[in-house]
């Protein structure tokens, strides 16, 4: 090749180079950003940095809040996602599941074998509800979703008495992160049931029920 011709070849490999690392860092801000604004969300919230990742930890009514990013190989399409997780009392007796505008995959897998029903989005995206009991579309979790109506975007939220899990896509623009804060006020909302009135003996057991991940 002339030398003109491996000049270029340089040229061009610099400039894919500074376009790539411009996008990088773009993206490495945007997540900061939003975590940024998560942490001003949350009750108490603090920023926790581990190497090269981040996560918040803060508040919502009685629940301790913990939101961070996440890759999941088995699920390219949902990758990179922003994860919530909710401990604490939950004011429901049965597990439920909602998948939004065609999420793919489970946060509790045990919910494929869960009765299921299909809700208007109610000027939003569509849900699919699935629970160990026939689901209702009169279900708070229904409520609390369609209230959010066009803010919210595709993403599951899992329940049960003890926790709330919440998966959502984490993206390069800005702008759609915002289905983010739309499920952590759904997870505010259901922070805010009135506690169960009574309960049998011991832990409950539910038939479908996600551990938190450790």
């Amino acid at each position: 090749m002339p030398p003109f011709g491996w000049i270029a070849v340089g040229i061009v490999a610099v400039a894919l180079l500074v376009v790539v690392s411009r996008r990088l860092g773009r993206g490495a801000g945007i997540r900061a950003a939003v975590i940024e604004e998560v942490r001003r969300t949350l009750r108490e919230g603090t920023l926790e940095r581990s190497g090269s990742s981040a996560q918040v930890r803060g508040r919502l009514g009685p629940l301790e809040v913990t939101v961070d990013l996440q890759n999941d190989v088995r699920r390219p399409r949902q990758s990179p996602m922003w994860r919530v997780t909710a401990e604490g009392p939950v004011g429901l007796e049965h597990p439920i599941e909602a998948r939004v505008a065609g999420w793919e995959g489970w946060i509790d897998p045990w919910m494929q074998l869960a009765e299921s029903l299909s809700v208007p989005g109610n000027g939003g995206p569509p849900l699919t509800l699935h629970a160990d009991r026939p689901p209702s579309a009169g279900h708070p979790l229904v409520a609390a979703l369609q209230r959010q109506g066009e803010r919210l975007g595709p993403g599951a939220i899992h329940l049960r008495h003890d926790l709330i899990r919440v998966e959502t896509r984490c993206s390069a623009r800005l702008e759609e992160n915002r289905p983010l804060f739309a499920y952590l006020h759904v997870v505010g909302e259901m922070a805010e049931l009135p506690p169960l009135r009574s309960r049998s003996a011991g832990p409950p057991s539910p038939r479908y029920g996600v551990l938190p991940e450790g």
